[in-house]
């Protein structure tokens, strides 16, 4: 009987020390389920777009794209609710602007770094620039015209790179013609003046001289006087510039999903950056029209790498 009570206690021993490790076992493994879910919860990416189309949309498309299958994803314009989105990716100008010091960490892209620096913006923002680097500019410059030695350049306010410029043109030897375009210098004659000294005309981001108003004449000018135009964008290019090396929407778009994907580790943005990869355009009826033999696109792509 006393053996038979001993090994009920045994037994009742042993099942209520089973159930107190199946009931642990049981916390232990809805705390990891809790947390794991709380962890799958996709985070949560506002894309607010400056305008509909255009670089703009193209740019969204590709975002999706390379970020759908890990984000949470909305696309949106200037004037929607941003919502509480994790990320907002602020496309364009406008789109930055709107943004203002908001509390949300923000991605600017298709911004140029001028208008970019000008803006309030939040503790944690970054952009990745629309303009090239000066040194992937000038790569260009001297691949398609290797003898060109005098560079003009025009601007109505002095763009903040002019002293960096400078200083590389000086170390390669070519002789740097500027002009200020204000009232006292209008842009016809600010131009005139600039290129009577120069052999090509480098084009700076400023869109109180380039914009669409005045581009048509300034090439007008520089075609007159068979001057070459190393231009900004491809669109600049098919205006009648002679080349220019710029970034797609969606080499851009790569480059920010890895921004993304950097934050999404660390919950830190990088600093602001320039476009890693870029593309060339060139105007081959420019060129002849020039009397200039020059590389294609490709060649001068792949000379440009070759020199980073």
């Amino acid at each position: 009987m006393r053996l038979a009570f001993f090994f009920d206690r045994v037994f009742l021993f042993r099942l209520k020390n089973n159930f107190t490790h199946l009931l642990l076992r049981g916390m232990v493994c809805y705390v990891l389920v809790s947390a794991l879910s709380a962890q799958a919860a996709p985070l949560r990416v506002t894309v607010v777009l400056s305008e509909a189309g255009g670089a703009y949309q193209e740019f969204a498309t590709a975002l999706q794209y390379n970020i759908a299958s890990q984000y949470e994803v909305q696309i949106q314009q200037v004037g929607d609710a941003v919502g509480d989105a994790d990320l907002l990716v602020a496309v364009g100008m406008k789109a930055a602007a709107a943004q203002g010091a908001t509390a949300q960490p923000v991605l600017h892209v298709l911004v140029s770094r001028a208008g970019f620096e000008k803006l309030p913006r939040a503790s944690a923002s970054m952009a990745i620039y629309m303009d090239q680097p000066m040194e992937r500019r000038l790569a260009l410059l001297s691949a398609v015209l290797p003898n060109a030695n005098e560079i003009g350049v025009l601007y109505g306010t002095p763009p903040f790179e002019l002293d960096y410029l400078k200083k590389m043109l000086a170390v390669k030897r070519f002789v740097l013609h500027e002009q200020v375009v204000d009232q006292r210098h209008p842009l016809s004659a600010a131009l005139s003046d600039v290129l009577r000294e120069s052999e090509v005309l480098f084009v700076l981001p400023d869109a109180e001289v380039y914009n669409s108003e005045t581009i048509r004449n300034i090439l007008l000018e520089t075609y007159r006087r068979q001057i070459p135009m190393i231009g900004i964008s491809a669109s600049f290019v098919r205006a009648g510039a002679l080349c220019a090396v710029y970034s797609t929407p969606q080499q851009v778009a790569q480059q920010a999903a890895e921004v993304i994907a950097q934050w999404a580790d660390s919950g830190k943005l990088l600093a602001s950056q320039y476009p890693k990869e870029f593309d060339v355009s060139v105007n081959a009826q420019v060129a002849r029209s020039l009397g200039l033999t020059i590389k294609d696109a490709e060649q001068l792509r792949a000379e440009i790498r070759r020199k980073q």
